[in-house]
Parts: structure tokens; sequence; C-alpha cells
């Protein structure tokens, strides 16, 4: 816009908007300029702005600052007038003057200045059924809502289809404007503007995939069950109608197991298409049961070197859209493209191996019975661990109900492990708490480590985000993913660097994470740091006994820098997270709730018990990658006491 507006001491319009100012100021110390309409007076209003935040031009000295600022007080006593003056008689022609950016400034103003008790009900209710009255600008000045609450809230329940993606928008993402809602508007009302907008004629599918996973909570949006479905039933009929003729992106994944196929495994990878094929004889000639549970870890690879959960998702591996662009609740598991790929992968994985040994005369089940039974005891001296998993002759449902108190079992009988170096079974049965995940803890100190912090975001953004606009050499006119390619890929100078880029680079310079040597190549400081924050950046944590000791001394260096933080626990937080996604809806609004399905209800999902199939193999997975982690757990544990003794 060509006037002056003032949106924050950062922002890039700054300067123009300061150098605007300053010749308004001076044509209304000379004369030159009275105010004479509502866009003069907000204009007046965001120039004080300014200088109340105390932002100037650089060139400015501190007499011209002083000076503006007497020329602005004196000036400034027309606004508190002008927006006092205004009633019923000239309130709605005003409003109607106000130029679109600033709206926000005009409620802003009638709220501070409280000019809202000059206007009748009436009044108010004229201007808001015009449809030009911005719902959401308005909810951000207090007063104003109070003093016409009745009315507010009649109007949001009138304007069903903009009341209700305001309210999702307030209580289901991520925005930062605080709104304050009328004291009126009731938790029914609320659940009457959602019902309204899903009966709509035209509701926005991602709104309805965001009502459908409400969690509800009496002191923010309340929605019964039969709001819920229909919201459900109302996004299905949506998306067949939508995608009834749009074909899309075919993406392929297989997974074979072949007789004649010498390698363990193969991966072929052609255009959108993904086969892994993986060798039967192989997995028959080697049935020892600590190799048939290593083959998750070295051939399906649930998991990396550093025993991480490979299912999880991660920032890194979601592109930009997926990470900013997609509507999603702020309570919602976030997850992209990969993350469904890759578990569905898994899943094949998983069916596929398992049905392999059970034609071998071998189940899966009794692998890992034999892990707590015998394993445990044998490799680490932890005894009487005890599981009993599904029998061969159970149905699916039988065995979706009953695999989960097994998982938790072990999983309780793991912590008293951890807490009293022994399992006490009467002890057991007395702690009745709740499994959390997070709450599991470790045999190792100091075993997770994860970012924190400004430093930690700045610099990671800075080195490895394709967001940070570091990635281009302007020489060859080459772009690169981010700026840790550039630097392996091109010598680069200080010289190279465009100047709108020098903050950052100097900023990298000054935290010593680059420099720049003798002949003004710029190089890292530490490349080993490098390493760090890029596997952390990747992977969203690092396990702290799987680096060398060098690297272990970089990490408490940066502990004690408030760079990363340590925590001590079975799984990491992204494992936690993933967890909670698949078997309740503690965390997310959007978990699967497998677990609750089957330990609260009697689900029906369809008499052929596809469903109970697919869904146990979920949970033998998750059982899977717990005795991974468990496993992992007791070997650093021991190669620690280890090193110790040594």
């Amino acid at each position: 816009m060509e006037r002056v507006k003032f949106y924050s001491t950062n922002d890039l319009s700054c300067g123009w908007n300061l150098k605007k100012s300053e010749n308004i100021i001076t044509d209304y110390d000379l004369g030159n300029k009275e105010a004479k309409d509502i866009n003069d007076i907000i204009e007046l209003y965001n120039i004080k702005k300014f200088f109340d935040s105390k932002t100037y031009l650089q060139e400015w000295t501190p007499d011209i600052v002083e000076e503006f600022k007497k020329i602005i007080k004196e000036t400034f006593e027309i606004v508190p007038r002008f927006i006092k003056s205004i009633n019923d008689d000239n309130f709605i022609s005003i409003y109607n003057e106000i130029s679109f950016d600033y709206e926000e400034d005009f409620w802003e103003l009638i709220n501070n200045f409280k000019a809202y008790k000059n206007i009748s009900e009436q009044k108010f209710i004229e201007l808001m059924s015009s449809s030009k009255v911005s719902l959401y600008e308005l909810l951000k000045y207090k007063n104003v809502t109070a003093h016409f609450g009745v009315i507010i809230k009649n109007y949001m329940i009138g304007e069903s289809c903009s009341s209700a993606e305001l309210l999702l928008d307030y209580y289901e993402l991520n925005h930062t404007d605080l709104l304050y809602l009328p004291k009126e508007l009731s938790n029914r009302d609320k659940e009457i503007i959602i019902s309204n907008y899903i009966d709509s004629e035209e509701p926005n599918l991602n709104y309805l995939r965001l009502i459908t996973n409400i969690q509800s909570n009496k002191d923010k949006l309340e929605i019964s069950p039969k709001i819920l479905l229909k919201s459900k039933r109302k996004a299905e009929e949506l998306e067949n109608y939508l995608f009834e003729e749009n074909t899309g992106l075919r993406i392929e994944t297989a997974v074979v197991f072949s007789k004649s196929q010498e390698e363990a495994v193969t991966l072929r990878i052609e255009n959108q298409s993904t086969t892994a094929i993986y060798s039967s004889n192989w997995i028959e000639e080697n049935v020892e049961y600590a190799t048939l549970l290593n083959n998750f870890i070295y051939l399906f690879e649930y998991v990396d070197s550093q025993m991480r959960c490979n299912l999880v998702n991660k920032n890194s591996e979601m592109g930009v859209l997926e990470r900013h662009l997609v509507t999603r609740s702020q309570n919602a598991y976030s997850k992209g493209f990969a993350f469904d790929n890759k578990n569905i992968f898994s899943l094949l994985q998983l069916t596929g191996y398992y049905n392999q040994l059970f034609n071998a005369g071998i189940r899966l089940e009794e692998v890992i019975e034999w892990f707590f039974r015998e394993y445990l005891s044998t490799e680490f001296g932890a005894n009487n661990f005890r599981v009993t998993l599904p029998s061969a002759s159970s149905t699916f449902l039988e065995k979706c109900t009953n695999i989960m108190p097994a998982l938790e079992a072990v999983l309780k009988q793991f912590i008293l492990y951890v807490e009293e170096g022994h399992i006490d079974f009467e002890l057991l049965d007395i702690r009745s708490e709740h499994l959390i995940y997070k709450n599991i803890p470790s045999l190792v100190n100091k075993k997770y480590v994860y970012g924190v912090g400004e430093e930690f975001n700045t610099a990671t953004f800075l080195l490895f985000s394709d967001q940070s606009g570091l990635g281009y050499f302007h020489k060859t006119k080459t772009s690169y993913n981010n700026f840790l390619k550039l630097m392996n890929n091109v010598e680069l100078k200080l010289i190279d660097v465009p100047e709108y880029n020098l903050q950052k680079i100097n900023w990298l310079i000054e935290h010593k994470y680059i420099e720049s040597s003798k002949d003004e190549i710029i190089v890292f400081h530490n490349k080993d740091l490098i390493l760090l924050l890029y596997d952390l950046y990747m992977n969203d944590v690092a396990v702290y006994w799987k680096y060398p000791t060098n690297m272990r001394l970089i990490l408490d260096n940066l502990q004690g820098e408030n760079v990363v933080e340590f925590e001590n626990s079975l799984f990491s937080r992204p494992e936690q997270a993933y967890f909670n996604y698949i078997l309740n809806k503690s965390q997310f609004n959007n978990g699967l709730d497998l677990r609750n399905k089957y330990s609260h209800t009697q689900p029906t999902f369809g008499e052929d018990g596809i469903i109970h199939n697919q869904n146990y193999y979920i949970f033998l997975r998750m059982f899977i990658i717990a005795v991974i982690k468990i496993n992992d757990d007791f070997c650093t544990a021991a190669e620690l006491r280890n090193l110790r003794v040594s």
C-alpha cells in the first residue's frame, strides 16, 4: 500500500515506511498536510508506532529524532479526538472509507480509546450484516468483543462457514494471534456452528479432516461423537467425488521372497516403482532365533546404525509443501509421503517374512518369547522376564486383543528391572500405573541427544535447510540443496557471498561454525561438529554412546553451551511420538488409536477379518521395535560396564 504501515521492527519494509514517514512528518510540520479522514488518522497512528518502538532510519541524527518526536506528539493529539468522535451518525460511513490494510488498526483504535461505547447495538448489527467486517481482525480486541458479545455470537452462528473455519484455525491450527471469543458463545453454540459447516454446500475437505480428528475439550471445542462421525462421512463422500477421475501419480511398492535369488536382499528402483527381493533360501538356511530377529535390523532396516527407528516421521524427509502448506491440526502427528511409504513397505516386509517363517515351521511370536524368556537371561543375566503372545489357533481379532497386554507387560517388567535390578512380580502386581512411553527409563545414562535453543535452530537452518538461501553459488549460477552441499562442491570465498547473505555468513563465523582462511576461503571450523549437527538435523535425535570419544566431547561442550540436551529413556522422543500415534490418542488427535480400539470396544471391521489381520501385523511391528530397543539398551549398558572395568 502507498500509506505507512507498521508491522514489526524486523519487517523488511521498515526502511521504506520510515522514509515515507519522514516526508509526512515534514509536511505536517510545514502545514502542507492535515488529517482529513480515517486513513490519515490511522497513518499517523502507524507512524507513532515506529517511534514508540524506537525504530529509526540510520541517517537520522539524535537531534532529528527528537525533532520528529516533538512534531508527532503535537500532531497526534488529533487522533484520539477523531476516534472518540465516532458515533452512530458516522460509524458506518467512516468504516467504509478504511483502506484494506488498516482494518486491524481501526479496531485497535476503537478498542483502545473506548469509542465502542458511542456505538449502539443496532448500528453495530447493521455493520456486521454488511459482510464487510473481518471477524478475525475484530476478535483480536477484548473490549470490543466483550461489549458486543451477544451480537458477535449471533453473527457467528448465522455465518457458520466463516465462523467454523475461524474456530478451527484458532483451536486446531498453529496460529499465533490471540483472539477473544465472546463469553456468550457456549460450547453448544460452537458445536452448532461446526455441524452447520459440515452440512453446508461447499465445506473445505481439509477442515472436514480437522473436525474428524478433534479431541473434545470442554474448555475449547466440545464436539459430540455424532458430529465427528458426520464429518468423517462427509469427508469420505467429498474425497470420493474429488478423486473419482483423478488417478494421480502411480507409485508401486513390492516385497518379494524368491527361491532363485542367492543374495540375501536386492533392491530395484525404476521410476516410481520400488521392489525389494529377499532370498527365501538364505532365510531358511539361517534360522537361529537371534539371526531371525537381526533380520529386522540388517535386512529390513527397521532401525539405522544407531538403533534409531527408521519408521518414524522425520521433518528432514518432508517436502516444503508438506511442512508448511498442508492444513494440519497443531495437535496432529505430522507425517508426510515418505512416512506413509516407509510404513507400508515395512508392513509388506513383515507380512511376507512372517509367512516365510511360518512355512518353515517357525512362528515369529515364539521367537519373541525366546528373546524375553531365554536370551536376556543367558546374555545379560536378566532373569524372570515373562511374556505370552497369541497362539496359532487364535483368530486375528483375538490376536489383536491379546498382543497389546503382552507388549505392555514386558515393558512394565523392563521398567521394574531398570529401577530395581530385578523383576519382583508381586511388586509389579501392586503397581497399577498406566504405561506412558516417554517415562520408560533406560539402563544407560546420557543416552539420547536433542538439539535445543535459538542457536541450534539458527545454525542448523543456515547450514542444512533448503530454505536458508545459502545454497546458491552466484559465480557459476548453480543451485545446491543447502549450504553444506555447496561447501562440499565448490571453493567458496567471502567475496563470492552476495551482500544480502553476508549477515547470515557472519553469524556462522561469529559462532565458530565456519571460518575464513588466510586466502579468504570459507571452511568449516570443526568438521566433526558439523557432522553431529547434521545428524541431529536429519534425524531429530542422536545416540550419545554410538559416537567415538572425540565427538562425545563435542556433544558435552554443546550441552554446556545449551545447544543440545541429554535424556535417558528406552525410546527416543520421535519413537515415543510414533508409538503414541499408532497405539493411542494421548498425544495426537489423528492417532490410529489401535490399542484402545481393541481394549475398550469390540471392533466390527468386517466379517472377513482383513482389517484385524492388518492391525495384528502393525501390533507385531511395534513389538519388534520394542525388542530391538530393549536389546540395544542391554548391549550398550554391558559395553559401558566393560569399558569401566577395563
